[in-house]
């Protein structure tokens, strides 16, 4: 997720940083933040569709927020507008353009909550983190930085692309989270894929992006495919 945060003022433009880390963090979802001090440095290097939400200030020299709002609609019906002020002037305004919220300074925590609210944001995935135990140790795993999983002499094994861990408990209970996860498909008894990391399928193999070859059960072959192939056309139409 790629926010903008356009905002003069130095110390606003840290709050909100500090204040989307925080509501990021606790929600579980991934994003890059960018911040601009006017809207014609914004405008400038603007593109259609990279950014999912932006924050936008309303009083700022030359170009206001109101103004710069209605040029990004002409562009970028899709991402969502909250806008900062000091005043509920052009609170109307804020609406013609579809912002999903004004918020007036100072700013409370709790408005900045519901205005995220309001954006309707998800974690891009079902289960984002998996918390295993290996070696004794707990592990908080990023999901998509996972290959595959798989048992091998009773030892359940998650293969990343820096390592492969091994991880207390049996495959059942190991994978058991990620069955609520799309990503994840059981291509074979003992292995789980995570089709993010499938680039292409030839005869009984699946092939990873690390160049491992994963075996596909022969007889759930065409199933198997089939879910994978439905898989990448959903994410290739989103």
């Amino acid at each position: 997720m790629n926010i903008a945060i356009i905002e003069d003022q130095k110390d606003d433009r840290l709050w909100i940083s500090e204040k989307l880390n925080a509501y990021m963090k606790r929600n579980c979802l991934e994003f890059t933040w960018s911040e601009f001090e006017t809207a014609e440095q914004f405008l400038e290097s603007f593109i259609p569709g990279s950014f999912d939400i932006i924050f936008m200030d309303i009083y700022m020299d030359k170009i206001n927020g109101i103004d710069a709002a209605r040029l990004i609609r002409k562009r970028d019906f899709d991402c969502r507008l909250i806008f900062i002020t000091a005043s509920a002037e052009y609170l109307l305004e804020g609406y013609s353009v579809n912002a999903c919220h004004y918020l007036l300074k100072p700013v409370s925590d709790a408005s900045f909550e519901q205005a995220m609210d309001f954006c309707r944001i998800s974690p891009r995935y079902a289960v984002p983190y998996l918390d295993v135990i290996s070696r004794g140790l707990s592990i908080h795993l990023n999901t998509a930085k996972i290959l595959y999983i798989n048992i091998s002499h009773r030892i359940v094994y998650i293969h990343t692309f820096e390592k492969t861990i091994p991880v207390s408990g049996s495959f059942r209970s190991v994978t058991k989270p990620l069955l609520a996860d799309r990503r994840f498909l059981l291509c074979i008894q003992g292995i789980m894929v995570n089709m993010d990391m499938i680039t292409d399928q030839s005869d009984s193999l699946f092939r990873l992006r690390n160049g491992e070859q994963i075996p596909i059960n022969l007889r759930n072959r065409r199933s198997v495919i089939r879910v994978w192939q439905t898989y990448v056309f959903e994410n290739m139409n989103r």
